[in-house]
């Protein structure tokens, strides 16, 4: 950040008062019809090239403060479009810690002494991690790319969590 605030605008003010290189360019078609272009034009060409004019302007000091307003516009919008983007990402954290609090709690666990989960339990069981699955889906839907896949920075923010069996289905 600091070599773009400092640096780059004194190696544009250093070079900025060099006047443009400037070279002869040719251009001359071949015999098989194809248009080329060179600092000098081939012997067996010589009649068919001809001198292509490559004048540069430079612009007035009132167009370089024009075009530093515009950018300088820009940049503005632009921090404000990013600050826009934190805000409403910070809302929408905000909004998806409750909606995490209300997901029942860790999967009902066999208890010593018991053979095996009753059909209720696993049906709790199921529906809590339905629950999660359903969630995560929502995340990565935000990162869905058109045309089908997901964005690879989606796993960075979102938990992935395979879809649950109905308990009842062997």
């Amino acid at each position: 950040m600091w070599f773009r605030r400092t640096m780059l605008p004194l190696c544009v003010f250093f070079i900025s008062p060099l006047p443009p290189a400037s070279a002869e360019v040719y251009k001359w078609v071949d015999d098989a019809g194809n248009v080329h272009f060179g600092d000098r034009i081939p012997e067996q060409h010589k009649q068919s090239g001809e001198s292509v004019d490559l004048s540069v302007r430079i612009p007035s000091a009132e167009e370089q403060r024009q075009a530093e307003a515009r950018a300088e516009s820009l940049r503005r919008v632009a921090g404000e479009l990013g600050e826009q983007r934190r805000e409403k990402e910070r809302l929408e954290e905000s909004e998806q810690v409750p909606a995490q609090q209300n997901v029942s709690s860790l999967p009902e666990e066999v208890k010593p002494g018991q053979g095996r989960l009753t059909r209720e339990q696993r049906l709790a069981n199921y529906e809590a991690e339905m629950q999660r699955y359903r969630e995560s889906m929502a995340c990565f839907g935000k990162y869905q790319i058109k045309g089908g896949g997901t964005r690879g920075y989606a796993f960075e923010e979102c938990e992935s969590v395979k879809k649950p069996r109905y308990p009842d289905v062997r």
